[in-house]
Order: structure tokens, then C-alpha cells, then sequence
């Protein structure tokens, strides 16, 4: 959160307390950045006049480095000053949280610690009254650097409000399992892979990103464990919510240069897979499908449908990653249970190994198989070759000669069937029917 601009005093005059206090603190020349979600969505998402604001409590950001100038220049005998500190592992003291009262009035400073490329925002400490909830300081927080405008009152907001609101939904954040990560190393000599992280800190980054643009929910798992990635995985994957799927995904990763789209698995509807590829590095984004009380997401093997049961997550929490905040489930440890078994996801675990949350579905029929695989070049074209073609046809028993969409939809109007192959070789109703009845002929013989 950076500006040029210097906040000089209140360009409004107004007798409201809330101005009587901002213009004190603006005065001294501290730049303030509105962050306050109930206040930011009023203004600005409603577009509500400040005037009419009625909240006890607004909270502002102000960098560290305006700690020392709040008091150094703030001589308000009539308001009353209540910090929120924390002793640092070096002795020091860490002041994370100001709060400036008047006439029951507060105005709410979190102070922006910078971690890496992002801030955070540390747990409040100080006793408040029972009636005030904070929005920052209920727990630790991920501020991501914005873009700000300069509000007609002095202060600053974020330049795309409604985007930085939808950050704060996954903003509380969580470190790694440290002690278990250490382990990881000492005992199992398992340590993180220079070369690898080589090749997938810019296309993890860069998918981050991309999601975090479109704003699409995503999250990661094996950090934890690791702080880090899985040292001996060839891949990593993104999980997304199924509800949330649109084509700017699509149409974001085909072509593109850090990390293309070079095969959709599935259906939109139904085990949508996306592989990303990088030159050297396959990067998975799956999606998760909500059912009753839990979520799956699919995997497929030629065309079995496998699916794997994880948690709703109705929520989601940031942590670090090559000190970029990415998205992961905030109960870590749940997820791990169910993905690994309980706990067994605190011993290594071998490159093969099969998730104990998967089990066998079903195998796609055949007019969905005709849909369920696309494969495009690296500059962002279907491919309709030989190549993609015998994906579909070696498990398939009609003659397809073509990619019959772009997508990975059915289509709305009834479909026909190719010609079937003189030989059949794979999952058809047909098919099924003549190994059943070799099965009978083989128990009589038994029998």
C-alpha cells in the first residue's frame, strides 16, 4: 500500500466525531487506509454517504513505520489511546494495534507488519467491550499490496473495492507446521527440491495470481506438512469449488506462456480436471463438487471415474508459499486426515501412493466420453490429430473421426452415435452384456 500523496487534514469540514478525530490524526501527517469491510462496502458497494455512517468503531491500516510518528506528534490530552502489543522473539516490543477514542468513538489503527511480499496483520490482545466484533485483529491477517484512491475526507481505499473485499473472505492466516517440517528433513532426509521449486515457484505463482484475478476460490494442501512442496512429487494441484467454474479459466490458460492448458478432463458438470504444463512441470486444477455434507472431486484413468471425498471447506485461509500468500484450507489438519488417513500424513508417504478417500464410480458413458477429453496445443488450439483423437477412440467403440466441440459440455440437442467399430473394445452396454454371459458359461462349467 503504497501512495504519493500525502494526507494533509480533512479536505471536508464536518462536526461529526469520527472527522474530528481523523482530522487530529491526518494533522500529524500519517496516511490512513480504510480497510474496514462493513464501512468500505457502505461507502462504496451501497454508496452510502460517510455522514449517515452509524458504527462505533472504524478500522484503519497504518504501516509500521507510522507507529513511531503516531506518537512522537499525537499530543490529544482529551482522547484516550489503548495499544495492543506483543513481545517479539528478540525481546522488542511489537505494537500491533492502536485504538484512538472519543466521545465512544474509536477509531481502530491495525498496523501493516511487512512479511515477505505481503503484511500482516497481527491477533489483537487488548480487552475490548463485549459489543465491538473487529474485522482486523480477531485474528492473524494476509494484507496483499492494492491500489489505492484517496477518498474526498483524506484518507485512502482501495482502488477495486469489491475485489479486496473478496480477498478478506480468505485473509485469515495460518503458518506451517514448522516442527513437522523440520522432522520431515532431519529424520527422513526429506528436503526440499532445489530444482523443482525451480520450475514451479513462477507457474504456481502465476496461477495464484490468475485465480486470485478471476476470483476464483483455490487452495492447496501438502504445504503444511512440508512448509514447502511435497519433495518427491512431479506435480501439484489446486483444488477449486465447482460452483465457481466459468470459461475465463479456460480461456486464461489456453496459450498461455508460464503455464498452458494442454488437457481438459471430464466434464464442467462432472470431474473437470484441467493439466497444466509448463515445458517440465504438469500443474493439476481440480474441482470440487458440493454434495450434502462433503465434497468430491474426480479423477479418471483412461475412462474410469474415480472420486475423491474431502471436507465442504466452507471456508478458506492464507499462508506462505516461496513468500507469496496462497489460498489453503483452514483446517489443514482435518484435510489431511481425510485425504492420508488419520495422522499417517505425518510419516513420508511413497510417490505411489493411492489416496484413502478414493474410490471407484463409474466409467463415462458413452455419448459423455465423447466430451469428456480435450487436448490443446501449446498455443491455445484444439487439437484434432491422430494424438487426441485415439484418447477417445482406444477406449471407445465407435469409428470417431473428429473432435466433435471445443468444450467439455454435452450438447442440448440429442446426440448420435458414431458407427460402431467392427471389433469392440471398450465399456459399451454391449460389450458388458457378452462378459457376463462368458461368466455364467465359465461358473456352469465350474459348478
Amino acid at each position: 500500500m503504497r501512495t504519493d500523496h500525502q494526507s494533509n487534514g480533512l479536505q471536508h469540514q464536518s462536526n461529526s466525531i469520527f472527522h474530528f478525530i481523523l482530522n487530529r490524526l491526518l494533522q500529524i501527517k500519517i496516511n490512513l487506509f480504510l480497510i474496514d469491510p462493513y464501512v468500505l462496502n457502505y461507502l462504496f458497494i451501497d454508496e452510502l454517504p460517510f455522514d449517515k455512517l452509524e458504527k462505533q468503531l472504524i478500522t484503519f491500516a497504518i504501516i509500521d513505520d507510522s507507529v513511531e510518528r503516531f506518537f512522537r506528534y499525537f499530543q490529544e490530552r482529551n482522547f484516550s489511546i489503548k495499544l495492543s502489543e506483543t513481545i517479539l522473539s528478540n525481546q522488542k516490543t511489537s505494537i500491533d494495534h492502536i485504538f484512538v477514542e472519543y466521545k465512544n468513538k474509536i477509531i481502530h489503527l491495525a498496523v501493516l507488519h511487512k512479511y515477505k511480499s505481503f503484511y500482516l496483520i497481527q491477533k489483537n490482545i487488548l480487552p475490548l467491550s463485549e459489543n465491538i466484533q473487529l474485522s482486523y485483529g480477531d485474528t492473524l491477517r494476509a494484507v496483499e499490496p492494492i491500489e489505492i484512491n484517496v477518498h474526498e475526507y483524506s484518507f485512502f481505499y482501495p482502488r477495486n473495492v469489491s475485489h479486496f473485499l473478496w480477498l478478506y473472505q480468505t485473509s485469515k492466516f495460518l503458518h506451517c507446521n514448522r516442527i513437522l517440517a523440520d522432522e520431515m528433513e532431519n529424520q527422513f532426509n526429506l528436503h526440499q527440491n532445489a530444482s523443482q521449486l525451480n520450475l514451479t515457484v513462477t507457474p504456481m505463482k502465476h496461477i495464484a495470481f490468475a485465480l486470485n484475478k478471476l476470483e476464483k476460490h483455490y487452495w492447496l494442501a501438502g504445504w503444511y506438512r512440508h512448509c514447502g512442496l511435497i519433495p518427491f512429487t512431479q506435480d501439484a494441484d489446486f483444488g477449486l469449488f465447482a460452483e465457481e467454474y466459468d470459461e475465463s479459466i479456460r480461456n486464461h490458460f489456453l496459450g498461455n506462456p508460464v503455464a498452458y492448458l494442454w488437457g481438459a478432463l471430464g466434464l464442467v458438470n462432472d470431474s473437470l480436471e484441467f493439466r497444466l504444463y509448463t515445458g517440465r512441470f504438469t500443474l493439476d486444477l481440480f474441482w470440487a463438487y458440493r454434495e450434502d455434507n462433503h465434497r468430491w472431486c474426480g479423477y479418471q484413468v483412461q475412462r474410469a471415474k474415480f472420486r475423491r471425498t474431502l471436507p465442504l471447506l466452507e471456508t478458506l485461509c492464507s499462508c506462505d508459499l516461496f513468500g507469496v500468500r496462497f489460498s489453503i484450507p483452514c483446517s489443514p489438519i482435518d484435510y489431511l486426515d481425510i485425504e492420508y488417513g488419520k495422522d499417517k500424513w505425518k510419516s513420508p508417504l511413497e510417490k505411489n501412493y493411492t489416496w484413502v478417500n478414493m474410490k471407484y464410480h463409474s466409467l463415462w458413458n458413452d455419448i459423455s466420453w465423447m466430451y469428456a477429453i480435450r487436448l490443446y496445443t501449446r498455443q491455445g488450439k484444439l487439437r484434432t490429430d491422430k494424438f487426441a483423437i485415439d484418447w477417445i477412440s482406444n477406449h471407445f467403440n465407435y469409428s470417431i473421426t473428429s473432435i466433435p466441440t471445443f468444450l467439455n459440455v454435452l450438447p442440448n440437442e440429442p446426440v448420435t452415435l458414431p458407427p460402431l467399430k467392427a471389433k469392440l473394445i471398450y465399456g459399451s452396454p454391449i460389450k458388458k452384456k457378452i462378459s457376463r454371459n462368458k461368466s455364467k458359461s465359465t461358473r456352469k462349467k465350474i459348478m
